[in-house]
């Protein structure tokens, strides 16, 4: 195997959220009537020779689970309804922290970079402590994927906050920008490493 299908692809709006350890992109292969099943096998490539220790779908159906399987690259699907509901998102949370602290390296996708992920993500920041509210969350949210939140993420997030539920004390997480490397940061893929992207939650 040689060329770029010795080192496959790149996944589609690849960001880094925990430094090397929590990582969010498109779903493999692209989204909806862009998904091409060629680069779906390069981009699992990509994933599997960066040591990434699972990907975690997080599509309501059981898309690309197969090709998972077909090229040994473990996976975990755990759905989230659309908008996604606290005690999905929190079950999700709960399992990616657990793995992150025994040391593995994750790749979470939806089918895109959309409010479903960020409204996600928000949540995360509120689970974990690192945002103390809403708007904060929202903000380090829409920096990290360089993208404004509609509404369906921030009923998302609102939901979660409502819930009320957040993380046990716990040594906190690292955090794409905290003593990253220049360069380090942001979405990588098509859109390029750096920028904006990797700004602490909750950074003015």
């Amino acid at each position: 195997m040689r060329g770029r299908w010795a080192d496959g692809i790149v996944p589609r709006r690849l960001t880094w959220v925990l430094k090397d350890r929590l990582a969010v992109c498109e779903r493999p292969g692209g989204h909806g009537p862009n998904h091409r099943a060629v680069r779906r096998t390069e981009e699992i490539i990509w994933i599997r020779r960066n040591d990434f220790s699972l990907i975690v779908s997080l599509l309501a159906g059981p898309h690309n689970l197969h090709s998972y399987d077909e090229q040994e690259m473990p996976c975990l699907h755990m759905p989230l309804s659309d908008p996604p509901q606290a005690a999905e998102m929190l079950a999700v949370y709960e399992e990616v922290a657990r793995r992150i602290e025994a040391g593995e390296r994750l790749l979470l996708h939806h089918d895109r970079v959309d409010d479903t992920l960020g409204g996600f993500l928000a949540g995360f920041w509120l689970w974990t402590g690192r945002s103390k509210d809403v708007p904060s969350a929202l903000y380090a949210t829409e920096r990290l994927l360089r993208r404004p939140m509609g509404r369906q993420g921030r009923e998302a997030v609102m939901a979660f906050a409502v819930a009320g539920v957040t993380r046990p004390a716990r040594k906190p997480m690292r955090i794409v920008g905290e003593a990253a490397d220049e360069g380090d940061e942001g979405p990588v893929g098509d859109d390029g490493p750096g920028g904006e992207g990797g700004a602490p939650p909750g950074a003015p």
